[in-house]
């Protein structure tokens, strides 16, 4: 699954490029792309397509791209013409790129044409995707050159302008294109930066759909939560590691045990909030270091680079602050002290198991004015407090948010919607001193859970430890009740709402997760290195040794 930052990085570096054009001067010459090895066989011999080259797709191409139940043509279907007709160069369609639109699994470019239409291509990441702007001499003379399975990279789709080419460029072909002359017939998942709002109203229907479903919800919230990509766009497999450490909590918890609590369900948001300004801001920049013209020109080396931005996600060790480790010690007191009773139920007391919290991993999100979280994350009081002590806006108080709404019109045990986190631990909001925050550096730990590689320094429950056993879940308002939520401007109607019935407690089965042992951890850890080291770029690199990095606008 395509990672937030990909989806980030790729339509800021669209955009880098468009804007540093004259305006109107991006006339599409051509719509490029690789053939898959069955379609370069029906190419005539010798031609590019047959020789495994780039080819030039013409007005008659009947290619198409996607998953198997939906596939879709990569050329405009506004500008496709029958086979029996001379094709119709897109040259002549007077094709005008004119902007990028960013989005977490998906990038959008705005097009017009010569008849004064605006025609939008969407291009979904359905696998990891890197996009590339080479100047012609590079494109013509060493990207299609070179046959796809020597080049070490797929053309997903190409657009040739007078100078450059925009390349969106893979391991593999699979790609969805989707083309329309209506911006809003194609879907999209908001940039958790940039529409936080619209995150928590689509989080807030999506938590609400799933209690309705009255299932016991006690499957792992961590996959759940990677596999709802409509919702968390971009939550790959090292992105929800990063989250879920971020957010402080433990591997193994169950969808309830995460959503039924305002604190844990707040901090994950914030988490998400946190790692997209990081995206946005932070690895961009790092990005720009390595712009040779618009490529993307990296070594080996220099890729691992990244990695420092990562708190566990292949690390042997992570730089930890001494509130969390405090913390951390304190959780794996707790759970080895319970892991030899006979069943052990979740339940957090006076002792604990508190979740391992450190707020300065989603400092951003505490930091936002108006739209804040900290009210969900530690209680009203205690963040009236921390705001205060921490010197933030009194606009970092407000709780008027679509998450808060809800929670506050949810019936949930005070059991199940407990913070979770010591109070005492939480003296302070932020450290004065960023040393602080490289204190401790424990050991991380692997685990293997659906198929997926965990890391994390906080431990997973012990195998003999339940989730709180519940009744099912109370009827939450109905749909037209949740939008009145979303959307607080409309008239709440009026009312209480149905008594939920009354049904025995259900007490959840979980699947325990699989702890690797070092030898196996260190395994994954080299083939972390070895894919985080994978060069798409290597032609580039050799081409462009000897030129200077970007330093600004370029014509």
């Amino acid at each position: 699954m395509p990672e937030l930052p990909e989806g980030v990085t790729s339509g800021h570096l669209a955009k880098l490029f468009i804007d540093d054009q004259p305006a109107g001067s991006l006339g599409v010459k051509s719509i490029q792309a690789d053939a898959t090895i069955e379609e370069s066989l029906s190419h005539p011999p010798g031609s590019r397509a047959n020789l495994g080259h780039v080819y030039t797709l013409e007005s008659s191409s009947t290619v198409l791209r996607g998953s198997c139940d939906s596939q879709t043509p990569i050329y405009p279907p506004l500008y496709a013409t029958d086979p029996d007709n001379p094709p119709v160069p897109i040259s002549d369609r007077g094709l005008v790129l004119l902007d990028a639109e960013t989005h977490p699994r998906n990038v959008l470019l705005k097009f017009h044409d010569a008849e004064s239409r605006t025609y939008w291509c969407q291009i979904q990441f359905l696998k990891h995707t890197v996009t590339q702007v080479f100047n012609k001499l590079d494109w013509d003379e060493a990207i299609c050159v070179v046959d796809r399975a020597e080049r070490g990279f797929k053309v997903r789709i190409a657009f040739e302008f007078e100078h450059h080419v925009l390349a969106y460029l893979t391991l593999d072909l699979l790609i969805q294109l989707y083309w329309s002359e209506d911006r809003l017939t194609l879907a999209d998942q908001p940039d958790v930066y940039l529409e936080f709002p619209r995150f928590l109203e689509d989080v807030v229907r999506w938590v609400a759909d799933r209690r309705t479903r009255q299932t016991n919800r006690a499957s792992n919230a961590m996959t759940l939560v990677r596999t709802s990509s409509d919702i968390f766009a971009g939550a790959g497999v090292y992105t929800i590691t990063e989250l879920w450490h971020m957010a402080g909590l433990s591997p193994n918890l169950t969808e309830a045990e995460v959503f039924d609590s305002p604190s844990r369900t707040a901090r994950l948001c914030g988490a998400f909030y946190h790692f997209a300004k990081e995206a946005h801001m932070t690895l961009w920049t790092l990005v720009q270091r390595f712009l040779v013209d618009y490529v993307i020109c990296v070594r080996k080396e220099s890729r691992l680079l990244y990695s420092e931005h990562l708190h566990v996600y292949g690390k042997e060790r992570s730089y930890v602050s001494a509130r969390f480790h405090a913390l951390l010690v304190n959780f794996k007191a707790v759970c080895e002290a319970h892991s030899r009773d006979p069943l052990w139920v979740r339940r957090c007391t006076a002792a604990g198991p508190f979740d391992v919290f450190e707020p300065e991993l989603i400092r951003h999100a505490l930091e936002f004015e108006d739209i804040n979280l900290g009210g969900l994350i530690f209680g009203e009081e205690l963040w009236a407090k921390l705001r205060s002590d921490a010197g933030l806006p009194i606009a970092c108080l407000s709780s008027d948010n679509t998450l808060a709404r809800f929670y506050s019109n949810l019936s949930i045990a005070p059991e199940m919607s407990t913070s979770w986190l010591n109070p005492t631990a939480y003296t302070y909001l932020f450290h004065t001193n960023k040393g602080a925050l490289r204190a401790s550096h424990p050991l991380t730990i692997l685990y293997r859970a659906a198929n997926t590689d965990i890391w994390s320094v906080i431990p997973a429950f012990p195998d003999n430890s339940a989730p709180i056993p519940r009744a099912r879940p109370p009827q939450v308002p109905k749909s037209e009740q949740i939008e009145d939520l979303v959307a607080p401007a409309k008239k709440r109607k009026s009312g209480k709402p149905p008594k939920p019935k009354t049904v025995a407690p259900l007490v959840p089965k979980t699947t325990p997760m699989q702890q690797c042992n070092p030898s196996t951890r260190d395994r994954a850890l080299l083939a972390y290195i070895i894919k985080f080291t994978q060069n798409f770029y290597c032609w580039a690199v050799r081409l462009l040794r000897h030129r200077t990095p970007y330093q600004g606008t370029r014509r």
